[in-house]
């Protein structure tokens, strides 16, 4: 495989004109810009080679402090990227001349780390405070521009500007709650915060570039972690949930899934009723309602299990089925070198490569220096649980535009909503670690006990158990972050608002208190690290109903590797034409399409249950306007 070159290059065309040249040329017609340079340090194992090339390239991605990437953050492109070619890295290493093969000397037993260094350089770069992350890609796989392809995999070489010796600290090493403090990187003059400004958590104050640029020298990046997981692939299911009456126990359902297309419209969907393609896996009213916690100190398994019931749920089965709906090979066409979608899915052990590594969250206690396990933002001892899912909002393309065509504006449902006119929209799940017994449902109670016994979390070591398990229960919040000032570069404060429809109800206890609080009252207030990292992202809390929409599904881990659908590899777009769902191609340039990827796997936030709910005055109120687009 040829590597391909990824530069991002400013070229300025000089305007030729008869006539004077002015010897004052007036205001600026490129502003002043800020650059980034610096050194990318690799220290890893020998790279492959090919045709005479090194595979791969070292990628430096930028991004904005105040938005990071997930899980910290949001952002789902940097602001900026560069490169180091491989052979400009490796510039006196040995490499393979034929083009028959690559040749991967860890494949032939050479397993010795070797350190290499280059110069890098990004612009234009605007003013800001911002963090530097990368990694080599050692299969030569990245593609910016597809989702399947636009992150690291496993193989690859992560880091970014960071205090290298923090990863070899003993209560860090090999511990998969440690996460990388990334150095700042600030590019132009800070601007003074005002006192509301200050007293954000992580205030960070805005940049500007003076008359001259700036250049945000020396800056090192370091490469050294080898990521030794896949990718956590995904397809979602939809489940229906129902509680014994007798025993008070849970039991699940699958309802929908998005490797089958749907028998009949999903009831209450926005989908025209003909697009069966496009059926959401599950539905949430945006007036939803749940019940509080349980308000026992100890509650009973029965009150646990009504609890959990009333929040919808997702089922997100590790990698893709071996035959879709339709009888077509999936597993066969996601691995085939020869193909554009190469994912790393073996298809001769179960879980293939491992499935999801799932393990409870830790938050590092600077007395101990141990990591402690971290419970849930809304308390009641439930483990936090790694990996995230986060639900994202989508452009709003499901109503006929003015010829009566649907899905016009975003056919794949790839473009997620947020731009300075639309608010960024998320949910967050509640991720549940397997039961471990194949004939119980996963629940909350379940996993709670198991980590009383202290089977999650080592407190004398301050290290998870990781377990790897074939799928994912995810329990999804019935609430929404929106994010209206995110893309406001004047706004210094990029938090948003939580919106849910109930901030109080019944609790699940049998029989139930009333008045019991759903959001926590102290969410924003207490110093505890399960509230710490809502507060990072929330500033504040308001009851209302949910913008409806549909929602893609992302599944995130704390080194950054993450799985989106819909994506790509499941619908076609743009120059390859319309997804021809008969013969599961693109209409223009033919390729497959893996529909388990595609326009079905998405939740969606329909019409209020009772559609008075959502007036002003009523008892849950309209969409409060930081969630609604705007003019």
């Amino acid at each position: 495989m040829t590597p391909a070159r990824l530069t991002a290059t400013l070229v300025l065309a000089p305007v030729l004109a008869c006539g004077s040249v002015p010897t004052d040329p007036g205001p600026r017609i490129v502003p002043p810009a800020g650059v980034i340079r610096g050194t990318v340090v690799y220290r890893g194992p020998h790279p492959c080679s090919v045709g005479g090339h090194i595979v791969g390239n070292a990628i430096v991605l930028v991004f904005d402090r105040r938005n990071p990437p997930p899980p910290n953050g949001l952002a789902r492109t940097p602001v900026n990227f560069g490169d180091v070619t491989g052979d400009r890295l490796f510039a006196d290493e040995p490499r393979y001349a034929g083009s028959d093969a690559t040749y991967c000397p860890l494949d032939h037993g050479i397993t010795d780390t070797v350190t290499r260094s280059g110069e890098f350089e990004i612009a234009p770069v605007a003013g800001g405070s911002y963090q530097l992350q990368a990694f080599f890609d050692y299969t030569g796989d990245f593609l910016p521009e597809f989702q399947f392809r636009n992150l690291p995999e496993r193989g690859d070489i992560a880091g970014g500007d960071v205090d290298p010796t923090e990863a070899l600290k003993p209560f860090n090493a090999g511990n998969p709650d440690y996460e990388p403090s990334f150095l700042p990187v600030d590019v132009g003059i800070p601007e003074p915060l005002s006192t509301l400004e200050a007293a954000a958590p992580n205030a960070i104050p805005n940049y500007t570039i003076p008359p001259g640029g700036f250049v945000a020298d020396n800056v090192t990046v370091s490469l050294g972690s080898v990521l030794s997981y896949t990718r956590p692939y995904f397809y979602p299911r939809g489940e229906t949930v129902t509680v014994d009456p007798a025993s008070g126990t849970i039991a699940e359902s699958i309802s929908q899934s998005s490797d089958v297309r749907a028998a009949a419209p999903v009831p209450g969907a926005l989908e025209n009723a003909k697009d069966l393609d496009f059926m959401p896996l599950l539905t949430i009213p945006q007036d939803v309602a749940v019940l509080a916690p349980p308000a026992a100190t100890l509650p009973t398994q029965a009150a646990v299990d009504n609890f959990e019931s009333k929040f919808p749920r997702l089922r997100l089965e590790w990698g893709v089925p071996e035959k879709d709906g339709f009888g077509y090979p999936e597993l066969a066409t996601a691995v085939d070198e020869s193909l554009p979608f190469r994912m790393q899915i073996e298809s001769s052990s179960q879980p293939r490569a491992g499935g999801f590594v799932v393990w409870q969250g830790g938050t590092f206690d600077v007395a101990s220096k141990l990591y402690a396990p971290q419970q849930i933002a809304e308390g009641g001892n439930v483990p936090f649980v790694w990996p995230l899912v986060v639900l994202s909002k989508l452009v709003d393309d499901y109503a006929p535009d003015a010829s009566g065509k649907y899905h016009t504006l975003d056919p794949a449902s790839l473009a997620v909503q947020g731009d300075p006119k639309a608010p960024l929209v998320v949910m967050q799940g509640i991720t549940e670690i397997a039961s471990g017994d194949s004939t119980k449902p996963d629940t909350l109670y379940g996993m709670t006990a198991r980590s009383f016994g202290g089977a999650l979390f080592d407190a004398k070591s301050g290290r998870p158990t990781i377990f790897q398990q074939d799928h994912l229960t995810v329990l999804v919040r019935p609430s929404v972050i929106c994010f209206d000032k995110l893309f406001d570069p004047a706004e210094s404060d990029k938090r948003g608002t939580l919106v849910t429809p109930y901030l109080t109800g019944d609790s699940a206890d049998v029989p139930a208190v009333p008045n019991r609080p759903i959001v926590p009252s102290d969410l924003l207030t207490t110093g505890d690290s399960a509230r710490r990292s809502v507060r990072s992202l929330v500033n504040d809390v308001v009851a209302g109903c949910l913008p409806i929409g549909r929602y893609a599904i992302s599944v995130v881990y704390p080194d950054g590797q993450a799985w989106t659908v819909p994506n790509e590899a499941g619908a076609c777009a743009g120059p390859e034409g319309a997804t021809d769902y008969r013969h599961l191609t693109c209409t223009l340039k033919r390729r497959p399409v893996l529909y388990s990827q595609g326009t079905r796997a998405v939740v969606e936030v329909v019409r209020a249950q009772d559609s008075s709910n959502c007036r002003p005055n009523a008892r849950v109120g309209p969409v409060p306007s930081p969630c609604v687009s705007h003019e």
